[in-house]
């Protein structure tokens, strides 16, 4: 008996063997009586007949439907897993996959109509196409955990597609703000990512992303203006430069108003990580406000730069 050949009734009382009667049934909610009648008596004809191999696969496609369900009840306006790929063009979806594991574009592109996965099997590498089209062979074996979560992911890096109208007017700003509001370390993530796909784009998004080495850079002028501002707390500071070379600190700390010179301690006990980025994130977004009201030029700060790795 193959799995493909089965009816959904068939499926159903399949499911009444394995899991029994009364929990099988809470998988029908709304049945009517009859159709209770008709799945028990078509469990007792299957009996015996039904190959192990095929109770899994149709375990498997209701496991399946029930981490749908759960995925939906968590985020209401979801329809299904990949719905988010719905909203997206050819381009946006290319530009999303081509980068990814063969598996991963494998389980995407399955999710699209059969026009959008062609061209997108016809623009890859012929090695890409073929380890693609090998995992869409064996997309049943893939564990439902990893389904969801290769989903969600994909999910999260599809808010970080610029719309192609956005490439010729301005799209590294708009990427740059949005960058701007997460953590500098899943952002630089991403960064990576474009840098890769799209070089040119790139460029254009380092004139506007802020991180904190670019306050460590920071020219006399404009570093003046930001380290005297009375809205930075010491302490936040002395938690944010920690693990940064001595001299760095030594030039920021002159640049202090004397009263907050006085007042600075330097922190020689080991910090959490997390703490650390959170300060330094704290600067940023006081950064990000002297831009907003125009006391400082994004132009005059932004230079590159990663995030600080040593914190001890």
């Amino acid at each position: 008996m193959d799995y493909n050949s089965l009816s959904g009734l068939d499926k159903a009382a399949v499911l009444f063997q394995v899991l029994g009667e009364p929990l099988a049934v809470s998988f029908f909610t709304g049945l009517a009586k009859e159709d209770i009648l008709k799945i028990r008596v078509r469990s007792t004809e299957l009996a015996g007949k039904v190959p192990t191999i095929v109770k899994k696969q149709i375990l498997d496609e209701y496991s399946f439907l029930m981490l749908q369900d759960r995925y939906r009840q968590s985020k209401p306006d979801s329809i299904k897993l990949f719905e988010f790929l719905d909203k997206l063009n050819f381009e946006e979806i290319y530009y999303l996959l081509s980068k990814e594991k063969s598996v991963v574009a494998a389980l995407a592109i399955d999710q699209v109509s059969d026009d959008i996965r062609t061209k997108f099997l016809e623009k890859v590498e012929l090695k890409t196409k073929n380890d693609i089209i090998l995992e869409l062979g064996n997309l049943a074996d893939i564990p439902l955990e990893m389904v969801v979560n290769i989903a969600k992911e994909l999910e999260k890096k599809a808010a970080f597609i610029p719309e192609s109208k956005e490439f010729s007017r301005g799209g590294g700003k708009k990427m740059a703000d949005i960058l701007n509001k997460i953590n500098e370390e899943e952002a630089n993530e991403y960064l990576t990512q474009i840098q890769t796909k799209d070089p040119d784009l790139y460029n254009d998004i380092k004139k506007y992303y802020l991180t904190f080495n670019d306050l460590l850079d920071l020219n006399e002028e404009v570093g003046s203006d930001f380290w005297t501002n009375p809205d930075i707390d010491i302490d936040i500071l002395a938690l944010a430069i920690k693990g940064i070379d001595a001299e760095k600190v030594n030039q920021i700390i002159e640049i202090l108003p004397k009263k907050k010179q006085a007042m600075y301690q330097p922190i020689e006990k080991p910090m959490p990580k997390k703490e650390v980025m959170q300060a330094r994130r704290k600067l940023v977004e006081a950064m990000q406000e002297m831009i907003q009201s125009g006391a400082i030029k994004i132009e005059d700060i932004v230079g590159g730069g990663g995030s600080q790795e040593m914190i001890e």
